[in-house]
């Protein structure tokens, strides 16, 4: 099948006539909490794109989630297990072992570390026939006692899913995972729902997507560079698009570094794409990122983006032509980035467009799905062989 990897090039119509024509394939996925961020929005999207003549989805999560992102038409079991390693963390194992044993569940997919913990030792003790763990970032919250356990779990996964190159690469060095295991499957956007915005006059809206939930997404970060550029362009105003419990840290920072008023904290939007055709230039300032989801919004919606140069970020960005990549932690180039582009607005349009045409080329559900469908077959025939 044309743009499919290398480890999946077996013919795609042998697998579908052989194993589509069965029953539904049963697949649970596994995270930690629905919430409005790229990984849970990633695989909401997934979840609702299959085909259901195909497969037959189920959702564990094992937080408290939003209830209005449950996918449709999906079996969602909202369970509540607060410590893994714990009396109630175990009798939730055993009832998640037999749960896939008696619905037959032939795949089990996970994201992040508790719930690959979890659903993959679940997997492992279920047998079931094909257990996927997921990378989408770098796995900057590893500790050296939680990198002993998920290298174990990881050594009785039969395949792993990786959203851009350097996550894959990170991976398979850091817990020598096979390569011909990994496939690299691009993230799905819905590109009718992306329409390109063509901007024109000066710049005058910045904005930043991202959850206030973890230091690794550098808000701080933001709101530092924002403060430099608001001392020579004082009309430039700056928007932080997500919530999170660092909010009122970083609304007091703001305050601190007077350029609170310039800043606006937009909390948790419903329609991010809607607000997105307001922003001029977009900035993701991570100090760790696998393939952001923001960021492919940013090159669909025509808004310039300004990224650090970290994790998959370059594997979108290139410095110069599709937008601006800095070195991470460092306001003052960020700052700069940013000016460069208000100094030069016609400059940020020919970046905006260059930006466009390398995504709409290379992201969509329909590639993503289909890339999707042929590893879950590729996996489903290794066992079945």
């Amino acid at each position: 099948m044309p743009g499919l990897p290398s480890n999946l090039q077996r013919p795609y119509s042998l697998i579908t006539n052989k194993y589509f024509d069965m029953q539904p394939v049963k697949i649970i996925f596994c995270i930690d909490k629905l919430i409005r961020g790229g990984t849970e929005l990633q695989l909401i999207g997934l979840i609702n794109q299959l085909d259901r003549n195909r497969y037959t989805p189920y959702l564990l999560t094992i937080r408290e989630s939003s209830p209005d992102l449950t996918p449709a038409n999906c079996v969602h079991l909202n369970w509540q297990v607060k410590k893994l390693f714990s009396l109630s963390g175990i009798m939730s194992l055993i009832k998640l072992v037999r749960f896939l044993r008696n619905e037959k569940i032939d795949v089990v997919q996970t994201f992040f570390q508790d719930s690959t913990l979890f659903g993959g030792a679940a997997a492992f003790l279920a047998k079931t026939k094909v257990r996927i763990a997921c990378f989408r970032d770098l796995g900057f919250w590893h500790s050296k006692k939680q990198a002993v356990v998920l290298k174990w779990v990881y050594g009785k996964m039969t395949g792993f899913i990786c959203n851009a190159e350097i996550v894959k690469s990170h991976f398979s060095n850091s817990f020598s995972l096979p390569r011909e295991k990994m496939a690299l499957l691009r993230n799905g956007i819905d590109v009718a729902a992306l329409p390109y915005v063509e901007h024109t006059g000066p710049i005058q809206h910045i904005g930043i997507v991202g959850n206030m939930t973890r230091h690794v997404k550098r808000t701080d970060l933001f709101i530092r560079a924002a403060a430099i550029v608001h001392k020579s362009y004082p009309s430039i105003c700056f928007h932080i698009i997500g919530d999170g419990h660092m909010r009122p840290e970083l609304e007091a920072m703001a305050k601190q570094l007077g350029v609170f008023h310039q800043l606006h904290f937009a909390g948790r939007v419903a329609d991010v794409t809607g607000y997105l055709g307001t922003l001029d230039l977009g900035v993701i300032c991570s100090d760790s990122e696998g393939l952001s989801n923001a960021l492919l919004e940013y090159m669909f919606r025509g808004v310039t983006a300004i990224a650090t140069s970290v994790g998959g970020n370059p594997e979108l960005v290139e410095d110069g032509v599709t937008g601006l990549l800095v070195p991470p932690d460092n306001e003052e180039a960020l700052a700069r980035a940013m000016e460069t582009l208000i100094e030069n607005p016609l400059l940020a349009r020919q970046l905006a467009a260059s930006a466009r045409h390398k995504v709409e080329s290379e992201y969509s559900w329909e590639k993503c799905i289909a890339m999707h469908n042929h590893f879950y077959q590729e996996q489903l025939a290794a066992f079945r062989t």
